[in-house]
């Protein structure tokens, strides 16, 4: 089914429809088998023919309220989830431990290559994060890049 607003669309609407009809004409046309092998009334076989779609078309209005109520319901949940998602990328990332952050870890940070981030290895154990540049590991320029975005633990 097609969802817009949470709104069934056009084509929902048809789909339906069409089932209706195929099941309104399923059911009459065995009404008609079953009292064509009988020697029923003709008045007889049309009340129950009329009786019968009376039923099929309630059961169908009561169908197509639950139709659009899911309809509702997985707008609601897909909004959910897109805000979601959302607010997972608008989250600020969080900081990275430079004494236990994998090689990838460490390459995730600015200006942080596959060298860098071995330097950043081969220099630990780092009592504070400003030893990065004391000790050489990475210039003052990328230091600043990534200083709020580290930390020593």
């Amino acid at each position: 089914m097609s969802v817009c607003s949470g709104q069934p669309t056009p084509s929902c609407s048809q789909s339906l429809q069409t089932c209706m009809r195929f099941a309104i004409t399923f059911f009459v046309s065995g009404l008609l088998l079953l009292s064509g092998c009988s020697q029923q009334d003709t008045a007889k076989t049309r009340q129950e023919a009329q009786r019968a779609t009376e039923k099929i078309k309630q059961e169908s209005k009561v169908a197509a309220v639950e139709i659009k109520k899911g309809a509702k319901e997985a707008a609601a949940q897909t909004k959910a989830a897109v805000q979601g998602v959302r607010d997972g990328l608008n989250t600020p990332d969080k900081p990275v431990n430079i004494n236990s952050a994998s090689k990838a870890e460490l390459q995730t940070l600015p200006g942080v290559d596959e060298e860098t981030a071995n330097r950043i290895i081969a220099g630990r154990p780092y009592h504070t994060r400003e030893e990065l540049g004391a000790k050489g590991v990475v210039s003052p320029e990328e230091f600043n890049a990534i200083k709020s975005k580290i930390l020593v633990k």
